[in-house]
């Protein structure tokens, strides 16, 4: 058998068999969720437009922790996982001293990840569920230690490239809110 010692060649066959591996990965993974349109329309990242809390009155609630405008980024990818990251904006070092305290007292609740020091974020896995128009995110790990191990499950419409998520939870004031969060395609 003869080596062909060519730079060339070996960077090019190594590239053309990186994407054929590639494309065996992805399409014969058993973690790779069954393929469906909503699917494909939800595979990708997404920028926070918005994010609000109304109470049952319809009053906008406001939210101390991630405050009215925060920033934050969500992305679903073809084999099943599922990264979420929210930021306040105007994040300090002086948030520090008050809310170190209050983070230490968070109990959390079972319907949404919890914010700590302005931030919240968390990853793991993620399943559809067409006829009732939900994601369920499964939270391997997470800023909170507490939600680690959570399913949290919300429902979603798709407009183009333009994702809206709804969902009933609890502040930690424990008011009843439903948060409404729209995401844009990046």
């Amino acid at each position: 058998m003869k080596i062909i010692n060519q730079p060339q060649f070996r960077v090019s066959s190594l590239f053309a068999l990186l994407i054929v591996c590639s494309g065996v990965a992805f399409s014969q993974s058993p973690a790779n969720p069954a393929s469906s349109s909503v699917q494909e329309k939800l595979i990708g990242s997404w920028s926070l437009a918005s994010r609000v809390s109304t109470g049952p009155d319809g009053k906008v609630i406001p939210d101390t922790g991630l405050a009215s405008t925060p920033a934050g980024i969500l992305i679903y990818d073809r084999s099943g996982h599922v990264a979420a990251q929210l930021s306040r904006k105007n994040r300090t070092m002086g948030i520090f001293s008050q809310e170190c305290g209050e983070a230490a007292q968070i109990k959390g609740t079972s319907d949404t990840a919890q914010t700590v020091l302005g931030y919240d974020a968390y990853f793991g896995t993620y399943t559809i569920d067409e006829a009732t128009s939900t994601v369920t995110h499964h939270l391997d790990f997470a800023i909170f230690p507490g939600d680690i191990g959570k399913d949290i499950k919300r429902s979603f419409t798709l407009n183009g490239d333009t994702l809206t998520i709804k969902f009933n939870t609890t502040t930690k004031d424990r008011v009843h809110v439903t948060r409404t969060l729209v995401w844009k395609r990046l």
